[in-house]
């Protein structure tokens, strides 16, 4: 497993899931630290604030721990959701290779492994965190919401192969 992140590998451009997406410049390994994701540290209250403000957009926040967010800069907010991720977010903000990534491969994770908070503490427009999916995989959630709103069956692969940042994998301990 490499330590190291190397974002000379990456590349942003036009993306078929939203927008534009970060895409792998070369073929990265599987446990690969792709990039460590940087932003504002901010509580849950002012990330609400700036959601409600329409200053921050519900899906670009990373949660890092039980009340704490990421606000991403451009970079680490242009990487998407998807239903079929090819990496995870490791410890609190470690993008990591999920499986082997192909050269010119988008690179995704799933958003809600990413979210884990009570309802009334961070929402969108409608009132609670989620947001419709279109990424296009073969498993698409449609809607995606929280880690406890996972498919029991999801919420177990990633426990149990620590495919979540570290206040997840804390919060569900067996």
């Amino acid at each position: 497993m490499q330590d190291e992140e190397d974002s000379s590998c990456l590349e942003i451009r036009k993306s078929k899931i939203a927008g534009y997406g970060v895409f792998a410049k070369k073929n990265i390994k599987k446990g690969t630290l792709i990039i460590i994701l940087k932003g504002e540290i901010c509580s849950s209250e002012e990330i609400s604030r700036r959601i409600k403000n329409k200053v921050e957009r519900p899906a670009d926040p990373l949660q890092i721990d039980a009340s704490t967010y990421l606000d991403l800069n451009e970079t680490s907010r242009t990487f998407n959701h998807s239903c079929n991720p090819n990496a995870f977010i490791r410890g609190k903000n470690e993008l990591v290779a999920l499986r082997d990534i192909k050269k010119d491969e988008e690179i995704t994770y799933d958003y809600s492994t990413t979210a884990d908070e009570d309802e009334e503490e961070v929402k969108n427009e409608h009132g609670i965190w989620y947001f419709a999916c279109s990424c296009g995989s073969k498993n698409c959630r449609h809607i995606i919401k929280q880690f406890k709103n996972l498919p029991p069956k999801l919420k177990n692969f990633y426990l149990k192969n620590k495919f979540a940042p570290d206040f997840i994998l804390n919060k569900y301990k067996k």
